[in-house]
C-alpha cells in the first residue's frame, strides 16, 4: 500500500512539473506571436506612409499631372486616388505613377475628369 502511495505521489509530482512547463511554453508562444503581430503590423503603416509619400511626390513631379487635385491615401498596399484630373490621359498617368511604386499592389483610381467650363452665351440686345 506504501509503495502505491510513493508512485502516485511521484506521479502527482511529475504531472505539476510538466504542467508548469507547459504553461510556460504557452506563455512564451502567446508573448512571441503577439510580438510579431504587433512588429508587422508597424511595418505595414510605415511601409504604406511611405509608399503614399512616393506616390504623391512622383505625380506633384509629373507636368501632365500639374493642375490635377488628386488625393493619395495607402492601406495594405493598396492606394485609393481622388480627385480631379484635366483629362483621361492625365488619370491614366497618376494610375502608372502609382502602380510604379515599389509595394503598391494595387490601385483603386477613383479620379473623375473635369468637365470643361461652359462658355457664356450672349445675348441680343
Amino acid at each position: 500500500m506504501k509503495r502505491i502511495m510513493i508512485v502516485l505521489v511521484l506521479c502527482l509530482a511529475m504531472a505539476s512539473v510538466a504542467y508548469g512547463q507547459l504553461l510556460d511554453d504557452v506563455k512564451s508562444a502567446a508573448k512571441d506571436k503577439a510580438t510579431t503581430v504587433a512588429k508587422d503590423t508597424a511595418t505595414k503603416i510605415v511601409d504604406d506612409s511611405a509608399i503614399t509619400a512616393e506616390v504623391k511626390a512622383n505625380i506633384l513631379a509629373e507636368e501632365s499631372l500639374k493642375d490635377s487635385k488628386i488625393k493619395v491615401s495607402t492601406k495594405n498596399g493598396v492606394v485609393s486616388m481622388k480627385g480631379t484630373a484635366k483629362t483621361k490621359e492625365a488619370k491614366e498617368a497618376a494610375a502608372s505613377i502609382a502602380t510604379a511604386v515599389k509595394g503598391v499592389k494595387s490601385v483603386n483610381n477613383k479620379i473623375t475628369i473635369e468637365k470643361p467650363a461652359k462658355p457664356v452665351k450672349k445675348t441680343k440686345k
